[in-house]
């Protein structure tokens, strides 16, 4: 299961629109600060608690109740901008999921698809791997993709949702969005450094003015959007399987095998499940990109230019931070807890 994670808005009175612990409330009530928002993250027993406070560019962080100075991230994207989900929903097993662009989505909505009506999928013949403009008519059903308050609230519905390394997404957003599509941010479609750049800005301008953003049909922008801004992970991930995806089958084994496991415990047969797990195993989605000489040449560039790499860990820095990836694949600084420095 996933990490536990709160969050807090404070408007400028330092009235809560949600608490969860008194401690927290009272220190928002205590203090000077006239708006911010605090994140409350459980990492892992280990780690202990976590609270995060931004506040005009300055971070601060309790460590079991002493102050520590959250520094060297004033300019990166911020977690926890909620972004309106592409919930699916099986309600008769009470199975939920959630669909994340750049993280095996098309295959996620097929999954479902079949699941919600196995009869409806395998008469009009569809596949796992076919791609979003082939025609499913669940996504016609309101409840598909409408969990109802009940099934939300029951203490037996499970939630699953693929997530990959961040940086590994990306480049596959930017093959797909601007290799493929043209799609640039009005960038030459072989300027890495331009659409990085033209990502940042787009994302910080999105979390500086989160409540005023129309997020209504900028595919864009979900794609470029950091996992933690996903499924509503602000409000519930500790509820959520995550299943890691790698760029290999070797690496997808594990995820597979964990899907697998949740669908016989919700109750589908073992034909069923066994199916997907065959298709999961050979198939591939007609543009996947994770094997081209583009991608390729993609991930040299971002090896090998600082100015790239700094963007890109200013993107992507916090989903390192709130999701179990490895970090080996960042520079050295941000392998490290280089942002708690204790105040004297």
């Amino acid at each position: 299961m996933a990490s536990a994670v709160h969050t807090y808005f404070f408007n400028k009175n330092a009235e809560y629109m949600r608490m969860d612990t008194v401690d927290t409330v009272e220190k928002a009530r205590g203090s000077n600060i006239p708006k911010y928002c605090c994140i409350f993250l459980t990492i892992s027993a280990c780690l202990g608690i976590y609270e995060y406070f931004y506040y005009q560019n300055e971070y601060t962080i309790y460590v079991d109740g002493k102050i520590v100075n959250f520094t060297g991230v004033e300019d990166f994207i911020p977690p926890f901008v909620s972004y309106d989900p592409h919930i699916l929903v099986a309600p008769e097993n009470k199975l939920i999921s959630c669909a994340i662009a750049k993280s095996m989505s098309q295959l996620t909505a097929s999954i479902m698809c079949l699941l919600y009506d196995e009869d409806t999928f395998l008469a009009q013949h569809l596949s796992l791997n076919d791609a979003w403009n082939t025609s499913r008519e669940c996504l016609e059903e309101y409840d598909f993709q409408h969990p109802s308050p009940a099934l939300l609230n029951d203490p037996d519905t499970v939630r699953f949702a693929f997530i990959r390394d961040p940086i590994q997404r990306f480049v596959s957003f930017y093959l797909d969005k601007c290799g493929h599509l043209g799609q640039c941010l009005g960038c030459n479609n072989t300027d890495l450094r331009c659409f990085v750049r033209k990502t940042y800005e787009m994302l910080k301008d999105i979390s500086d003015h989160r409540h005023g953003f129309d997020w209504d049909g900028n595919v864009t922008a979900e794609h470029a959007a950091p996992l933690s801004w996903m499924c509503n992970f602000d409000k519930d991930l500790e509820k959520w399987h995550l299943l890691m995806l790698g760029s290999d089958l070797e690496e997808r084994k594990s995820s597979i095998l964990h899907l697998a496991n949740i669908l016989k415990r919700q109750g589908f047969n073992e034909t069923l499940v066994d199916k997907i797990q065959k298709d999961m195993t050979i198939g591939e989605t007609p543009h996947g990109t994770h094997k081209s000489s583009h991608r390729q040449e993609a991930e040299r560039q971002i090896r090998e230019d600082p100015y790239i790499r700094d963007l890109l860990h200013k993107i992507y820095f916090f989903d390192y931070v709130v999701f179990p990836f490895k970090r080996d694949v960042l520079d050295e600084k941000y392998q490290t807890d280089f942002w708690k420095t204790p105040e004297v």
